[in-house]
C-alpha cells in the first residue's frame, strides 16, 4: 500500500460499520492506521477502517456545570476499551435513549438547548486537545452538519491542528428560507450560514454529496468541489438476469421519517384502484421507524401493501434481490421539501447496484429525482397522478427489465469504487503535500 497521509476525521455519530455507512464505504481501503476519530455520541464504535477515536459525552457537559473538574471526553481504542473512564455504562445508555428522543421528535427547543450547553466551552479539554496533538494529521476531515455545536468544535480542532483540511457536505447546511416565525429559530439559521460559510471558505477541498449541490454550493462559495457518494464494487457484481413476478413486487426500506410515508399512501392508493379488477402489484415495506396502527389502516388496502418486520443491513440485498422494483421516496408536502433538496440518499447507490428498477416518488426540484431524471435512471413521480400512471406503466412488457438495465448503467457510470477511491485519496494527498 502506498504511503497515504494521516487524516483526522471530525463527525457528530459514532462509526458504525453495519450502519451503511458512506463513511465506511469511502475508506474501508484507506490505510487504518492512519485515520483517527473525533465524535460527540456516547456508544462505543464499530469499524475496521480506524483504531482511534476521541469520545466527547454531552451528558458529561451538564455535569460539568455542577462539577467543574468533570471529564467531558475520553480516547477509546479500537477494541471498544476506554483509555480513560468517562462514564457508567447507565449513564451512557441514558445519554442513548435521550438522543434518540430528540432525533425522533426533531424539536428546535432540543437544539436550542444543546447550543446553550455546548457555549459554555466544557468540551474544550485537556484530553481533546492532547489527542489532536498527539494524533498530528496531515489532514483533517470536517463532516458538515447544521448544528451550530459541530461547526464550532470542527473549527477547534482545525485550529489545534494546525493543517489543512477538507470538508464533506451530505446535507444541506446552508438554510436557504432564513425567514421564519420563531425570533430563536432566525436567528439560528443566520448563525449557521455565518459558521457554514466561514468553515468552508477556510476549507482546501469542499467535497459534496450530489450534483445539484455542486451547482448550488460552487456558485455560493466560489468552490470547485468534488462529488463524492457511496462507491459500487463493480468488479464483485455482475448485472442480474430479471425475471418478473406476477404480481409484481415492489418493496421500500428505510426510514418513513420526514413525511416519507405520505407518498407510500399515495402508491397504496393507486394500487386500490390497479388492483380493483384482481392483485396485479403488491408493495411491502420494511423500516425501523415505529408506525401507528391508524396510519397502517390508511395505506393498507386488500392486501395491496405490506408491513414486514425490519431486517438487518446485511439482509437488505436479499431481500432486494426478491423483488422486482425497489422504491425511493421522498415527502410531496410543501412543508417537507426542503429535507432532502440537496442530499443523495446511501440507498440510492445500493438501488443502482442492485440492478433492478427503481421506482421514484418526490418533489421534481429536489437533488435524487433531478438525478434519476437527468440519467433516466428510474421511473420518476412527482404527484399523485404520475404515482398511477407510472404504476399502470410498470405493467407493460419490457418496462421493469429496460428501467432495470438503465439503473445498473447509470451505478456503473457514476459511482464505481474504484474511481470514487482514486479521486478521494489522491486529493487527500495533494492536501497533505500543502505542510511540504
Amino acid at each position: 500500500m502506498e504511503s497515504q497521509p494521516k487524516v483526522l476525521i471530525v463527525s457528530r455519530d459514532v462509526w458504525n460499520d453495519s450502519a451503511a455507512s458512506t463513511l465506511t464505504n469511502l475508506f474501508e481501503d484507506y490505510d487504518s492506521n492512519k485515520l483517527s476519530y473525533v465524535y460527540i455520541e456516547t456508544k462505543i464504535p464499530h469499524t475496521r477502517c480506524c483504531h482511534r477515536f476521541f469520545q466527547i459525552s454531552e451528558f458529561s457537559l451538564v455535569h460539568k456545570l455542577f462539577k467543574w473538574r468533570t471529564k467531558t471526553g475520553c480516547t477509546i481504542t479500537s477494541d471498544g476499551n476506554r483509555v480513560a473512564v468517562l462514564s457508567e455504562e447507565k449513564i451512557a445508555a441514558q445519554e442513548a435513549a435521550t438522543m434518540q428522543f430528540v432525533r425522533e421528535h426533531r424539536s428546535f427547543w432540543f437544539t436550542f438547548l444543546r447550543e446553550i450547553l455546548w457555549a459554555f466551552n466544557g468540551w474544550k479539554s485537556k484530553e481533546l486537545k492532547q489527542f489532536i496533538l498527539d494524533e498530528n494529521p496531515d489532514v483533517v476531515w470536517v463532516a458538515g452538519s447544521p448544528l451550530l455545536l459541530m461547526n464550532r468544535l470542527s473549527r477547534y480542532v482545525v485550529k489545534i491542528a494546525s493543517k489543512p483540511y477538507c470538508v464533506f457536505e451530505m446535507d444541506d447546511v446552508y438554510p436557504e428560507q432564513l425567514y421564519c416565525w420563531n425570533p430563536f429559530r432566525y436567528l439560528y439559521r443566520v448563525m449557521l450560514r455565518h459558521n457554514v460559510k466561514n468553515l468552508i471558505k477556510g476549507a482546501s477541498q469542499l467535497f459534496v454529496i450530489s450534483p445539484k449541490m455542486k451547482r448550488e454550493y460552487d456558485a455560493l462559495f466560489g468552490t470547485d468541489s468534488i462529488i463524492l457518494t457511496k462507491g459500487i464494487d463493480f468488479s464483485s457484481i455482475t448485472y442480474p438476469s430479471i425475471k418478473v413476478h406476477t404480481p409484481v413486487q415492489m418493496v421500500y426500506m428505510g426510514q418513513i421519517i420526514y413525511d416519507r410515508l405520505s407518498s407510500l399512501e399515495l402508491i397504496g392508493r393507486a394500487l386500490d384502484e390497479i388492483n380493483k379488477d384482481g392483485q396485479r402489484i403488491v408493495l411491502n415495506i420494511y423500516t425501523r421507524n415505529p408506525i401507528e396502527d391508524r396510519q397502517k389502516a390508511q395505506i393498507v388496502r386488500c392486501n395491496n401493501v405490506v408491513f414486514h418486520n425490519p431486517v438487518p443491513y446485511a439482509d437488505v440485498n436479499k431481500v432486494i434481490c426478491q423483488n422486482d422494483v425497489v422504491v425511493f421516496a421522498e415527502s410531496l408536502r410543501d412543508q417537507y421539501k426542503n429535507v432532502a433538496r440537496l442530499s443523495f440518499s446511501t440507498k440510492i447507490t445500493d438501488y443502482l447496484a442492485s440492478g433492478k428498477c427503481i421506482f421514484a416518488v418526490g418533489p421534481s426540484d429536489c437533488a435524487p429525482i433531478e438525478y434519476f431524471k437527468e440519467n433516466d435512471s428510474a421511473i420518476v413521480a412527482c404527484d399523485y397522478n404520475e404515482i398511477k400512471r407510472e404504476l399502470y406503466g410498470i405493467l407493460k412488457p419490457g418496462k421493469i427489465e429496460t428501467y432495470s438495465h438503465k439503473a445498473f448503467t447509470c451505478g456503473k457510470k457514476h459511482h464505481d469504487k474504484s474511481i470514487i477511491n482514486a479521486t478521494l485519496y489522491g486529493r487527500l494527498a495533494d492536501l497533505s503535500n500543502c505542510n511540504d
